[in-house]
């Protein structure tokens, strides 16, 4: 059964992240500490992010992985380099942290220099 269960009070609320960090088990509270709240009306989801999905029924922690596709509302994740899983958006709140890697931002800042 897909209910929401956090739907009225989010209609409500300003912060959005706040108000669903405040309802859930303190052990998924400390996971979601450098993450942030992904909305699709305000921000955009790229593949090679850090991701952790809460169910919205009963808000437990689903999964946790690694973007490794998006198509049509259904992400595709990375477990722990052992395997992929999809599942679609619209079941889980998510939380999403952005990938840094030290060789890309080299590789950015060599390719504007060759430019100037």
């Amino acid at each position: 059964m897909d209910i929401e269960i956090l739907k009225d009070i989010l209609a409500l609320a300003e912060d959005k992240q706040n108000t669903i960090v405040y309802f859930l088990n303190p052990d998924i509270q400390k996971k979601l500490l450098n993450y942030y709240y992904y909305d699709k009306n305000e921000s955009d989801i790229y593949v090679d992010q850090h991701i952790i999905l809460v169910k919205k029924n009963d808000l437990t922690l689903e999964e946790k992985g690694i973007i490794t596709s998006i198509n049509r509302n259904i992400v595709g994740l990375n477990i722990n380099n052992k395997y992929n899983k999809f599942l679609p958006m619209n079941n889980y709140y998510i939380f999403i942290k952005n990938r840094n890697k030290k060789t890309s931002e080299r590789d950015l800042m060599e390719a504007i220099l060759k430019k100037l």
